[in-house]
């Protein structure tokens, strides 16, 4: 959501639980030519990927090459598996000129933003206010796949308290499960699906329905 917007609105603000991408986006804020420069020689190679994953880096721009090299050459930018690709130019074969300049890229589209590391319920009451706009994207109910966040530490029915009750606006997108539609019933729900792209090695074309929710009407721009 924010790196589909082409321009800044007032007050942007990047909030994530994972302290790895909230470093990556700061580094690349502040530091891209060392970033950069971090990175420039690294292959796309299977044995410096393993190292990679035991390495414990010492700097913050060594996390930020590490973390992002991993995602950037990792089956299904889990970072926890090579990725390893048969026809196209995905996986470990991405353009590595490409990702360096991505990082110029990004750190212009981040000139503007701030970057917060914070409990979404102490984030949200700080930053809400009547034109507040919220797009919150929670571990799914059926498990997110990242160490980070499981769906055992984070408890779906606070979020809905909380933003049930903000002065703003919210978009939420959530797996399509009985749980999340008994949760925010009374909001404006829709229905919509994807392709699975990390199953779709062993399962062909699966399509992974989510929904979309919020506390302002949505349907009819989905719709148009």
């Amino acid at each position: 959501m924010l790196f589909y917007r082409d321009k800044w609105a007032g007050t942007e603000i990047y909030n994530d639980i994972d302290g790895r991408l909230v470093n990556l986006f700061r580094i690349v804020k502040f530091h891209p030519e060392e970033l950069k420069r971090e990175m420039k020689y690294m292959l796309s190679s299977r044995e410096l990927f393993k190292q990679y994953l035991s390495l414990e880096p010492i700097t913050d721009i060594q996390k930020a090459a590490k973390f992002l090299f991993l995602i950037s050459r990792s089956f299904g930018g889990r970072g926890q598996t090579f990725g390893t690709v048969k026809k196209s130019s995905g996986g470990a074969t991405k353009s590595h000129a490409n990702l360096l300049a991505r990082i110029d890229s990004i750190h212009e589209r981040l000139d503007k933003v701030l970057i917060e590391h914070k409990d979404f319920e102490k984030f949200i009451p700080e930053y809400d206010h009547k034109d507040a706009f919220f797009y919150c994207d929670p571990p799914y109910t059926s498990g997110c796949g990242y160490d980070v966040v499981t769906t055992g530490d984070f408890s779906h029915e606070k979020l809905r308290n909380l933003l049930k009750n903000i002065e703003g606006r919210f978009l939420l997108s959530y797996d399509d499960s009985p749980k999340v539609r008994e949760l925010y019933k009374g909001f404006e729900i829709i229905a919509t699906e994807r392709q699975n792209g990390i199953n779709n090695r062993t399962q062909k074309n699966k399509i992974f329905k989510e929904l979309l929710i919020a506390n302002y009407p949505i349907k009819e721009v989905y719709q148009g």
